[in-house]
């Protein structure tokens, strides 16, 4: 695991399934792979939320727009809804928390191209109280530009 220090919270590079602590984002994190076949990441049609069923209540689709550099909740799981206290779908992250940590660790996977695991706390939502554990994997178009970002969010 390659960890980054650039701010509060450690961001930890995924190099191996194992390393991930929390099963669920171990299943969203070989799906992710299995789309991904021999490409950079899969792309959003590649995606099939009835293949994640079970663990899509705890699934996040943010759209990613470019100039200028947004990201947009499209699909927000009713566990994450509930973690959050409201539906946020159709909201933009810069909207909640122009000073997230959220946003800058969304800023390293746009460069980085390469998915992440984390562990955090809703202090952007004013929920201090409410810990998670994140793994956040970059969805693209065929010219490998980023254009979705796909979150799997365990709270504990």
């Amino acid at each position: 695991l390659s960890t980054f220090m650039s701010w509060k919270a450690d961001l930890t590079a995924i190099d191996d399934i194992a390393t991930i602590p929390v099963h669920m984002l171990r299943e969203l994190y070989g799906y992710w792979l299995a789309k991904k076949g021999d490409r950079k990441m899969p792309t959003r049609s590649d995606i099939v939320p009835t293949d994640i069923s079970e663990i899509l209540s705890r699934v996040l689709l943010l759209d990613v727009e470019y100039n200028p550099l947004r990201f947009k909740h499209r699909l927000i799981g009713t566990d994450v809804v509930k973690m959050m206290g409201r539906d946020y779908t159709g909201v933009y992250m810069d909207e909640i928390s122009k000073t997230s940590s959220t946003l800058k660790r969304f800023n390293w996977l746009l460069k980085s191209k390469e998915p992440y695991y984390t562990t955090s706390r809703l202090d952007w939502l004013g929920r201090e109280f409410q810990n998670y554990h994140v793994l956040c994997m970059p969805l693209g178009n065929e010219q490998g530009q980023i254009d979705m970002l796909l979150c799997g969010i365990e709270p504990f």
